[in-house]
């Protein structure tokens, strides 16, 4: 008689060990290497080495696994309260950093994060605790704090969807530009013309890690007038 577990009832190899955070670090893997397309619920079977079936046990569907992503990598996002002893600028922008960080260390679930209001769960939520938290310290009223926050948070958005798209540190962005604009006919632009032609190649270079803290900067200052 045949007794190879299926037929017996005993549990699959790797399903003894099956568990939601199991399967979220395998949905992780295959999303961060291959992309969101390329997660389904027979490959994430098939890479656990255990049946389709039980996997709905701890997640009912792909849906439920991306929000379960996006908790999973948000969790680590939740800052604790320095109090006084970080001035509130700092702390916006140690929150701003650790926002981006969460979010280029896993493209592409940031994509999708960023378009899928059903993978947004409560922990995502959350993470908007240190942005609230220093603005309020900041003296802004309360619908200032609702709408500074929203505007920073989709800096950080737009910046990392284009951030993710290059998958670089730096983005080449001289010889395509220069060539454009020496190409544009004499007084069309000619502010621009002047300024690009005044950078050149290694001063149009650009970097995404400094892009970044340009941009902070510059929306922190004006929080601060």
């Amino acid at each position: 008689m045949i007794n190879d577990g299926k037929r017996s009832g005993r549990p699959r190899a790797g399903e003894e060990r099956l568990s939601r955070e199991v399967i979220l670090t395998a949905a992780l893997g295959i999303v961060d290497d291959e992309g969101i397309d390329a997660l389904t619920m027979r490959r994430l079977a098939a890479t656990l080495q255990v049946n389709p079936m039980s996997l709905y046990h701890h997640l009912p569907n792909k849906a439920a696994v991306l929000a379960g992503l996006a908790e999973l990598v948000f969790a680590g996002l939740e800052l604790p309260d320095p109090g006084d002893a970080v001035p509130w600028d700092e702390q916006l922008k140690q929150a701003a950093r650790a926002y981006r960080d969460g979010l280029r260390q896993h493209p592409n679930l940031a994509l999708q994060v960023l378009s899928d209001a059903s993978a947004v769960s409560d922990v995502v939520v959350v993470t908007m605790e240190p942005f609230y938290r220093a603005l309020d310290r900041a003296g802004l009223a309360p619908r200032e704090i609702f709408e500074a926050a929203n505007t920073l948070i989709d800096f950080i958005h737009g910046f990392s969807l284009g951030e993710a798209s290059v998958r670089a540190e730096t983005f080449e962005l001289a010889p395509d530009l220069l060539t454009r604009v020496r190409a544009l006919p004499a007084h069309k632009a000619p502010t621009l013309t002047r300024i690009v032609n005044e950078l050149g190649a290694d001063g149009l270079a650009y970097d995404f890690d400094s892009g970044f803290e340009s941009g902070l900067s510059t929306w922190v200052a004006g929080i601060r007038r």
